[in-house]
């Protein structure tokens, strides 16, 4: 990336915006002979341009003998189209990426996926991949695919800006609030918040949901729980308080450079977001550990005995029509190896999808160190939790919340009508 983050790249990574760019046009899966008649070269088709997918290939053909050679759409609509068109034809590529969770589901049901099962109980038992994220990628007891990236989503916070009002990281939901209306009175807005993009009116929503109950939230991503309960109302009024409370900032700051500017400044304090958001960090000028940190958002309910942490996973999945299935299962084994983790999670800034490898920085270390010594419990983040057709309404209909709190009870039936007549149609 260059020395500016744009809003398309933030965007992009995290999932939860379509460009509106062009498509590249790719070639077909040419996968030349190597020893034994096996590809000397597997096709990655994948909507990220600014991911250095061409450096891991050159790792991989000096590992394995296999090069990734990657095909870049610049537009994510017609990258979907595209994966959903080939992938039980002759033009499948070898590996491609995709979102996990729900959005999955719809590929594998169509047969048009390879069944990874095996692979992942191999990589588990070697400890290169977490039992813990298998269902991000799981249907039916069988897995899909494997992380092409992974991100916790801690709370990114301004060093400085705490030590100026004497503030340490919170451990109880009372000490955050507390320092919610310290940061508040000094005339610094607490926390980040925007609408830019539609999907981060999520953020809030599942960071107190998770915290409140977790095996609820959870229910409620499989549909069997309801948005009108009482526990997801309990959320809404909290949540509510603190916009009340002017605990938030504007919600049209773009989650971009823009931001990360913002944040510099010491406008907004503290920002709940995935560790992609650290790469843009990096781009601005910002140092690790020095102006700027992490920690884990603590829990609303103060009876909840157990920690839990969002984890964004993406998937890089195989074609059962790919061109050589054996070469491809090869380099996906290779991609979660505590080698290829390490060089990946360092192009990207973020953790390594196997966790016996080394993230770019101590600060991202200490977070892994984190959540694995105290036994985090891994949460899914709701954009790939519960069914594409739930999520993108109640992100809008959350959004209509943020601009107009008192309409809680509307948003979450609106909500909860949406949800039953989804799950319904599935049967």
């Amino acid at each position: 990336m260059g020395s500016t983050l744009t809003r398309q790249d933030f965007l992009r990574v995290s999932g939860g915006a379509i460009a509106s760019v062009y498509a590249l046009t790719l070639i077909g899966c040419g996968s030349g002979g190597g020893e034994g008649g096996q590809a000397s070269s597997v096709d990655l088709f994948h909507d990220k341009p600014d991911w250095n997918y061409k450096k891991m290939g050159e790792l991989s053909q000096k590992d394995i003998g296999i090069r990734i050679k990657p095909s870049s759409y610049s537009d994510t609509t017609s990258f979907q189209q595209a994966i959903k068109s080939s992938l039980r034809s002759a033009e499948a590529p070898g590996l491609f990426t995709w979102w996990s969770g729900y959005r999955l589901e719809e590929l594998s049901q169509q047969g048009g996926l390879q069944d990874l099962t095996s692979l992942w109980e191999s990589q588990t038992d070697d400890g290169n991949l977490q039992a813990g994220m298998a269902d991000n990628f799981s249907f039916e007891g069988k897995q899909y695919a494997v992380p092409n990236a992974v991100s916790y989503w801690p709370v990114f916070y301004n060093k400085r800006v705490f030590e100026e009002n004497g503030l340490e990281p919170p451990n109880t939901w009372d000490e955050l609030i507390s320092a919610a209306d310290k940061l508040t009175k000094s005339g610094v807005k607490p926390f980040y918040a925007t609408l830019d993009g539609r999907w981060p009116a999520f953020i809030w929503f599942e960071e107190l949901l998770i915290r409140s109950d977790p095996d609820f939230y959870n229910g409620l991503m499989q549909g069997e729980e309801s948005y009108t309960d009482p526990v997801v109302v309990d959320v809404m009024k909290e949540w509510k308080s603190m916009i009340d409370a002017g605990y938030f900032t504007k919600l049209d700051i773009p989650l971009d450079a823009t931001a990360i500017g913002e944040f510099k400044q010491g406008n907004f304090a503290m920002m709940p977001i995935g560790t992609w958001f650290n790469n843009g960090m990096l781009d601005e000028g910002l140092k690790p550990g020095e102006d700027y940190d992490l920690f884990v958002l603590p829990n609303v309910n103060p009876d909840l005995n157990e920690n839990v942490v969002v984890v964004e996973t993406g998937a890089l999945a195989i074609p059962t029509n790919a061109p050589d299935v054996e070469a491809s299962e090869r380099v996906a084994e290779w991609w979660v190896s505590p080698k290829a983790a390490s060089t990946w999670a360092k192009e990207l800034g973020d953790i390594p999808v196997n966790p016996k490898a080394e993230a770019p920085s101590p600060m991202l270390n200490t977070l892994i160190s984190t959540i694995h010594d105290n036994n985090y419990r891994l949460m899914q983040r709701f954009w790939e939790a519960t069914l594409p057709q739930i999520v993108e309404p109640a992100v809008d209909e959350l959004g209509r919340f943020m601009l107009n709190p008192g309409q809680y009870m509307e948003v979450l039936k609106t909500i909860e009508d949406i949800a039953q007549r989804e799950w319904s149609n599935r049967g």
